[in-house]
Formats: structure tokens, sequence, C-alpha cells
């Protein structure tokens, strides 16, 4: 019979040092989304369509790895915000594209700006000569939590997402909720 491995630190294995980066940059990115007024589902979708192509619900959803109809739901949202506008697609009728409004493209920047400081904050402090597993450690501790361990923008975040939540009509999810919000 083979011997069981012993106990190894979940922190020494790529998939849940990965998941706490991608965690941590979510939380940073959230935030700054939140400052700016949106959730970050709209800031992906913004950056998605800040490629300058005008695009289907569906190849939104793609893009932004979400299903039909939560691209739908947000879709809403920023229209209602006035940040995209609909329009038709060149050779089918039976489809609608997206693209950002002026207003969408202000947002889009103002959120761009707070977020290349944070991707520059971080590759600052992590060494080229590094394994992959050892630089997503020192990112997610970099990003400590998407906060950078600053305990009033972590309020102040945090005051948002209850504020948007609580703001949140039934049916629709919005920051801090569903299972990513622990």
């Amino acid at each position: 019979m083979d011997e069981l491995p012993g106990p190894t630190p979940a922190a020494d294995r790529l998939l849940h040092t990965a998941n706490r980066f991608a965690r941590a940059l979510n939380r940073a990115a959230e935030h700054t989304a939140l400052a700016h007024g949106i959730t970050l589902p709209q800031l992906l979708a913004l950056q998605v369509l800040g490629e300058g192509e005008a695009l289907s619900n569906a190849a939104l959803a793609r893009r932004t790895f979400v299903s039909a109809q939560a691209s739908h739901v947000v879709c809403g949202e920023l229209l209602e915000a006035g940040l995209i506008e609909r329009g038709p697609h060149p050779t089918n009728k039976r489809v609608l594209l997206v693209r950002l409004t002026p207003s969408g493209w202000g947002v889009l920047q103002r959120c761009t700006v707070e977020l290349r400081d944070v991707e520059d904050r971080l590759a600052g402090a992590l060494p080229e000569s590094w394994p992959l597993p050892v630089i997503l450690h020192a990112a997610a501790e970099t990003l400590a939590g998407g906060y950078f361990g600053d305990a009033e923008a972590e309020a102040a975040a945090r005051e948002r997402a209850a504020g948007r939540a609580a703001s949140t009509p039934p049916g629709r999810t919005g920051p801090g909720s569903g299972p990513s919000s622990s």
C-alpha cells in the first residue's frame, strides 16, 4: 500500500495561492470600482468594452466570464447609468451591440488610473527571479486582501459595499452578495 503524503501547508500549493492572489486583486479592483459608483462586474464589462469594439451581450458574457443572464443584468445597470449604449449589429437585425458612452469612457479611465497604481505597486514588490508560486504568494501579501493594510480604505470600501447591497433590488446581485463575498 502506498503511503499517504504528509501534511502540506495550503500556502505551498499553487491553487490556494493563486486563489488568494485573485481574491486580493479583486478586492482592490472592487474598492476602485465602488469608489467610482460601479460594481466589480460592471468594471470588468467596461474594461472589455474599453478595447473599443462593440459587442453583443453573448460576446460580452464570454469575455467577462459570466453567464449571458448575468451579463444582461450588468448591461442593464450600465445602460441605466448611462455608461454604455446599445446599437444595431451591422449584419444581424436580431442582435444589439453595446459600446461605451463618453461617460463610460470617463469612468473607465479614472478606474484604470487607480488600477495601474495598484499594478505598478505590485510589480515593484516582486523580484523577477522568483518561481510562480512564490510570486503569487508575495503578490497576495503585497495586496494584503486588496486594501494594502489600509484600515481606513477597507472600512470605507465595506461601508460602500454594504450601502450598495442594501439598495440592490431583489433578484439582482451587488458587491458583498453571493459566494465570492466572504
